[in-house]
């Protein structure tokens, strides 16, 4: 499970560092493959095992709308991509473009993946998130 955010920097090249803590459960857990994609509201971030997964369950999506609108948005943006030897991984530039992300962003672990946001896009959401945390934490059930 990945988890925790840190505040990163996306070098003039389009190349993402992961950080060292989670590179290694990366790397162990799923190998050095991932697929970086755009999701509903930042990048996402799927070990490529992980994506692979997703895009079988999007085949099985009865609703033809709804299911061209993720094989061409989910899958149709994604890029398949190796760690490097520093462990950095490339950000594609059409992708980049779509999420408005310079140089000053943040990598979230959200459990199987991780999420890439510009930096003050993350603020945002996050103050908003606050208005419904206490609700959403009352429907945790464990």
């Amino acid at each position: 499970m990945f988890a925790g955010s840190s505040k990163l920097t996306i070098d003039d090249k389009g190349r993402l560092a992961i950080p060292a803590r989670l590179r290694a459960q990366l790397v162990e857990d799923y190998g050095k493959q991932v697929a970086v994609t755009l999701g509903p509201e930042c990048i996402e971030i799927y070990p490529a095992e992980v994506f692979r997964r997703m895009a079988d369950a999007i085949q099985k999506i009865p609703d033809r709308t709804k299911r061209v609108t993720m094989q061409r948005l989910f899958v149709g943006h994604a890029v398949l991509v190796d760690l490097d030897a520093q462990g950095r991984i490339l950000i594609p530039p059409m992708l980049r473009e779509a999420k408005q992300l310079d140089s000053e962003v943040v990598l979230a672990g959200v459990n199987d993946h991780f999420e890439l946001w510009p930096e003050a896009q993350w603020a945002t959401s996050m103050q908003a998130a606050q208005a419904v945390y206490a609700d959403a934490f009352a429907a945790l059930s464990f």
